[in-house]
């Protein structure tokens, strides 16, 4: 935590490259180009090897398939990151699922993963998750005499529909090329042109700490770390709570980090989410020059 002119990006930057010098996977979530300069020269240094740098545009998105895995593989935090990225495509900012919903949501998942895992000509993707909740889970719904209120189905495909085949962010979650960077040691994300964009920024933003998630469960014994900018605000909201939780608990028994960095102390103060989630489970806080803030200093300590 560091207000503007604190030195909180030099630090950073410094910091992460500590990291990486000792080994780390870094990844990084940027709004700011705050990471570039040291991107770049990570990246001249080892002839191209390392240092990757991703800049999402309109003219050339980021584009994804969540539903892709190298061995086939879907294990608990795999599922986890598909359901909060579907959660996040549904629900509005301070909309809670019901708990049918939820429970609604899990056996989609589960069931479609069973399927794509069962049957290999389903190429495994948003559009054939769609068409599956569209026709085989409808019926089993309808099966299972689901009333509407508890699972309003048409609703579900209605909101969901700009991300299938044909919507206005198809492009985003049906990637043919997938992303090969296991083994790539300093990624950066730089994702500014969307910040203000509020469909946009919290599904990129999961996406990317799926990358994150996947290097996580399949590095064993090498140290990883976690980087989110601004972005962590994006995914900061009440139907989030419990993956954020989830992986700033989880991340630690796989040696791994998650760090957040930002400027204004009533982000941290005024969320319950973060209090919750992020500070209660991390133990090493750094804080620069809080002068600016020394009139709240009260309600930081409470």
């Amino acid at each position: 935590l560091g207000p503007s002119g604190s030195g909180k990006s030099f630090f950073t930057n410094h910091m992460v490259r500590q990291y990486y010098e000792q080994g780390t996977h870094v990844l990084l979530v940027d709004t700011g180009n705050s990471y570039q300069g040291l991107c770049e020269l990570i990246h001249r240094k080892t002839g191209g090897k390392d240092g990757v740098y991703f800049t999402y545009t309109e003219d050339n998105p980021i584009s994804f398939n969540p539903f892709y895995t190298e061995d086939n593989i879907f294990d608990i935090e795999k599922r986890e990151s598909i359901k909060t990225l579907i959660l996040t495509l549904w629900k509005q900012e301070h909309e809670k699922p019901t708990g049918a919903e939820s429970v609604a949501l899990s056996n989609a998942v589960s069931d479609f993963i069973s399927l794509i895992t069962q049957d290999k000509s389903i190429v495994p993707s948003f559009n054939s998750f769609y068409e599956f909740i569209k026709n085989e889970y409808r019926n089993n719904l309808n099966e299972q005499n689901v009333r509407e209120k508890d699972f309003d189905i048409d609703n579900f495909l209605f909101v969901l529909q700009p991300f299938y085949k044909g919507g206005e962010y198809d492009y985003l979650l049906n990637s043919d090329k997938e992303l090969d960077l296991l083994n790539k040691r300093f990624i950066v994300f730089e994702v500014d042109a969307i910040k203000d964009n509020p469909v946009l920024f919290p599904v990129v933003t999961i996406i990317l700490m799926e990358v994150f998630i996947n290097k996580m469960r399949r590095l064993k014994g090498i140290r990883k770390m976690l980087l989110l900018e601004e972005a962590w605000k994006a995914i900061a909201k009440d139907s989030m709570a419990h993956y954020l939780k989830y992986l700033f608990k989880t991340v630690r028994k796989y040696f791994g980090e998650a760090v957040v960095v930002t400027q204004e102390v009533d982000d941290i103060v005024h969320s319950p989410i973060v209090k919750e989630s992020i500070i209660t489970n991390s133990d090493c806080k750094i804080l620069l020059d809080q002068r600016k803030y020394v009139n709240k200093f009260d309600s930081i300590q409470a």
